[in-house]
């Protein structure tokens, strides 16, 4: 079992995107639920979950990383679409019940590994558990939550993910549903336990429970001033003589939203020709 309390990374998320509150629910379980899957501290996986649905959000983009940290974005961060009963958010109606749920997995051990599988409720969970069972061949329950205050702000957000071992007995595995079906809504336990303390225990209550990996984990880009400068060195001519038309080109990241400037003169001078040294 593993579990991540992501309240800090959804609202650092939920700032840099500006997300209205549906948005900020369903970048927050993706991204907590990639976290969950790359979790394999023996591999140091990194691992890239696109949820493609047919809904207002367009495509749910997450890279979850070996070193705890996350990134990712929504096509559509100004989505509305009315509540469910007793006020709750409708993820699945802006994610859409139709389309896939695609996740890479990058590993030193073995070649990069593409897989697919058909969104089954557009409210990720459920999406992410049939994704392992039908793609990885993995038997999971995940349970993942983001509550959102009325002023838009994160106030919990996290998850677990429970997996049967080949020798897990009928009993254990009983057990353990009976305790998640009591346990109810995630976020309703990080509520009161902001931290998460104790709901692996509160799990696996009556079974033996031992701690292997313990690590923060942080919302972090890998995009650069100079990675954004190689892009523009690879562009074509007439694309880079359009660019020197303006006093200053802004480009934005699509993960973190930063923004990179480079004025004219920065341009001219990475565009002209470097002479060779004799």
């Amino acid at each position: 079992m593993s579990i991540a309390v992501t309240t800090d990374i959804v609202e650092t998320a939920r700032v840099r995107h500006d997300l209205w509150p549906v948005a900020t629910a369903a970048l927050g379980r993706a991204m907590t639920g990639a976290i969950l899957l790359a979790g394999d501290f023996k591999n140091h996986e990194n691992v890239s979950l696109r949820i493609k649905g047919d809904g207002p959000l367009g495509v749910v983009h997450v890279d979850a990383f070996s070193d705890n940290t996350v990134r990712g974005y929504v096509d559509e961060p100004h989505v509305d679409v009315p509540l469910k009963h007793a006020g709750k958010l409708d993820v699945g109606a802006a994610v859409g019940h139709n389309g896939e749920v695609q996740v890479t997995r990058f590993t030193q051990l073995a070649q990069d590994y593409t897989s697919t599988s058909p969104i089954q409720s557009g409210e990720v969970a459920e999406d992410l558990a049939y994704y392992l069972y039908t793609s990885e061949q993995v038997p999971s329950t995940i349970s993942l939550g983001v509550l959102v205050d009325p002023d838009y702000h994160t106030v919990v957000a996290g998850g677990f993910i429970v997996q049967a071992l080949p020798d897990a007995t009928d009993e254990a595995l009983a057990m353990v549903e009976t305790n998640i079906n009591e346990l109810g809504p995630v976020t309703e336990y990080l509520k009161a336990y902001p931290d998460g303390k104790g709901l692996v225990e509160k799990v696996l209550d009556g079974l033996t429970v031992n701690e292997v990996y313990n690590e923060p984990i942080s919302f972090k880009c890998r995009c650069s001033r100079d990675r954004f400068a190689g892009v523009l060195m690879t562009l074509r001519e007439d694309d880079k003589k359009a660019l020197l038309e303006d006093e200053t080109t802004e480009l934005v990241c699509h993960y973190c939203n930063e923004k990179y400037h480079f004025s004219r003169e920065e341009l001219e001078d990475m565009f002209a020709p470097k002479g060779l040294i004799q």
